[in-house]
């Protein structure tokens, strides 16, 4: 054999190889997703051992920053045809993913190659915020949270409390004998549009918006002025005596508060379980929000956090792989993982149930306080999800005049009634921007 044939065996093996290395490779499944600390962590155990369990897939998790920096991320990568896999959204995108024709419906995705999951054994309050209209389940609720109240025990028991506060009023009670016993913040919250508007209308059965908070039309508008007023009048009184600290729009100042034991009292996140449990170096306890005294019962909260989105555009393969991926993530012991570790509600029942016949809530009580929260009363229609649109852009205009009540240069009912003018007239664009996508699907 002359070299030009050794040369030429030697290319056909070369071939011959990369080609069946190439068919061995596994196919990457991009999934991006808001960068949220220790639960990337967490979320990445659970990526690698699917990836492990198999071979054909490789489930490839990026981080992108604040839900805002991702949504945004993914907006401009699909509009270029780069769009991942899969990507975490806010619920409050929810609205604007469903109208936005880019995504696959989860459920129909399930269907579709085949994994069967029993919808039913979801837990209602969670399943029914990412369902459309009609009943489908457009993407697959993950990191669901919902706020609550974390308190520091030892700071209560230095006032002379003895159990944490039910009502509004009794929150202003308290802080005015934590502020006596040494405690600069008595009180501050985290997340405050979701904390002090969404979820202060949500447990009393008070609409934020018309048409059934948006679930029944894009034509909504928001009423919430006619209702929280008095609840933001409230804080601002707190404001000025301190026993209100503001702590910023989101969360990334709220639980660090808590964990330094400068802030008795903080709402925010059940999901910050995970931090307040590693980090604070003093006994503390979590407890339903509070609720106006002498009002109804109150109600089941509104969820928070994000679900897994699944975007059109790529191959038929490739979204087989998604299905045995959310499949897998759906599994009851992979979502009872996933709530012991980061402090996320599991998402179905069955998860719930191996998480409580397992002793885990007699040592952790603090983990179960948000599922029963969610769970309590009867949903109406006011109480299943806030579906509107722009949610970026009207969330920051209520920030904002919260902020002028804050610092006192509004009251609550300016602030309030200026905040509800504003954003209509953001409603109004996103109803201009999608009239031919008809109601909310």
């Amino acid at each position: 054999m002359n070299v030009k044939s050794i040369a030429r065996a030697f290319i056909g093996l070369v071939s011959v190889i990369a080609s069946a290395f190439a068919a061995a490779a596994p196919i990457d499944l991009q999934f991006w997703h808001p960068a949220l600390g220790s639960v990337d962590a967490a979320l990445k155990k659970h990526v690698d051992a699917f990836n492990a369990s198999q071979s054909e897939y490789r489930v490839v998790p990026t981080a992108h920053g604040t839900y805002d920096e991702t949504f945004n991320a993914m907006i401009a990568a699909y509009r270029s045809g780069k769009q991942p896999h899969l990507v975490t959204a806010i619920g409050q995108e929810t609205l604007t993913l469903q109208l936005s024709g880019a995504v696959y419906p989860v459920q129909d995705l399930m269907v579709d190659f085949g994994q069967k999951v029993d919808w039913s054994r979801y837990i209602q309050p969670i399943v029914s915020y990412y369902k459309s209209k009609e009943g489908k389940l457009m993407s697959l609720p993950f990191s669901a949270s919902t706020p609550i109240l974390w308190y520091n025990k030892d700071a209560f028991s230095k006032a002379g409390l003895t159990r944490p506060p039910e009502t509004w009023d009794e929150v202003g009670d308290y802080a005015t004998k934590l502020r006596a016993a040494g405690y600069p913040c008595a009180y501050g919250s985290g997340w405050q549009q979701w904390v002090h508007v969404d979820n202060y209308a949500f447990m009393q059965d008070l609409p934020v918006a018309t048409q059934r908070n948006g679930m029944d039309g894009l034509n909504a508008e928001f009423v919430y002025n006619r209702s929280i007023v008095k609840h933001i009048a409230q804080i601002q009184s707190w404001v000025k005596d301190g026993r209100y600290e503001y702590l910023g729009r989101q969360s990334s100042s709220a639980i660090p508060a808590f964990i330094s034991g400068r802030c008795a009292m903080v709402t925010t996140s059940s999901a910050n379980f995970g931090s307040v449990s590693r980090d604070a170096k003093f006994a503390y306890g979590a407890a339903m929000m509070p609720i106006e005294a002498g009002g109804k019962a109150a109600g089941p909260s509104l969820i928070g956090g994000g679900s897994i989105w699944v975007l059109k555009g790529h191959k038929p393969a490739d979204y087989k792989g998604l299905a045995a991926f959310l499949a897998y993530l759906s599994s009851p012991d992979v979502q009872a993982t996933w709530h012991k570790d980061t402090g996320y509600l599991p998402s179905t029942q069955d998860a719930y149930d191996k998480v409580k016949l397992s002793g885990y809530y007699n040592e952790f009580p603090a983990q179960e306080i948000a599922i029963k929260q969610l769970l309590r009363g009867t949903a109406t229609k006011e109480s299943v999800a806030v579906r509107l649109g722009s949610p970026i852009q009207y969330v920051a205009v209520i920030e904002e005049e919260l902020e002028f009540v804050w610092s006192n240069k509004k009251t609550a009912q300016e602030a309030m009634d200026e905040s509800v003018k504003r954003g209509n007239e953001i409603l109004r664009r996103f109803q201009r921007q999608n009239a031919g996508a008809g109601s909310a699907k």
